[in-house]
């Protein structure tokens, strides 16, 4: 009887060794993940200015460098926000309380 009690105490030490090893494991993903996407948001960001220097100064062109900027500007807002977003928790709503549906009559 002992032997099998000390089994699963072995066996669910193993998985609680396992489980913190995944969440560890998933933590440097998303923390890789989130640095890759401040990196792009930045070289979005760096590009479009070269781009819309270049269309001003070498082509001449105030329209097209405008239209550049409209762009690349949109184009990091959309990353930048992105990127918040990733780190906001999400709700807990696997309860019944945690739901309000108004005041009742």
């Amino acid at each position: 009887m002992a032997k099998k009690q000390n089994e699963r105490r072995q066996a669910r030490r193993e998985r609680a060794k396992d489980a913190k090893e995944a969440k560890r494991e998933a933590e440097a993903n998303a923390q890789r993940r989130r640095q890759l996407q401040i990196r792009m948001s930045a070289a979005v960001a760096v590009l479009t200015l070269v781009v819309a220097g270049v269309c001003y100064w070498a082509f001449d062109n105030r329209q097209l460098m405008g239209i550049t900027l409209l762009i690349g500007g949109v184009l990091f807002l959309v990353l930048a926000l992105g990127t918040l977003a990733s780190g906001v928790q999400p709700r807990d709503r696997t309860r019944a309380g945690s739901i309000n549906y108004g005041k009742r009559d």
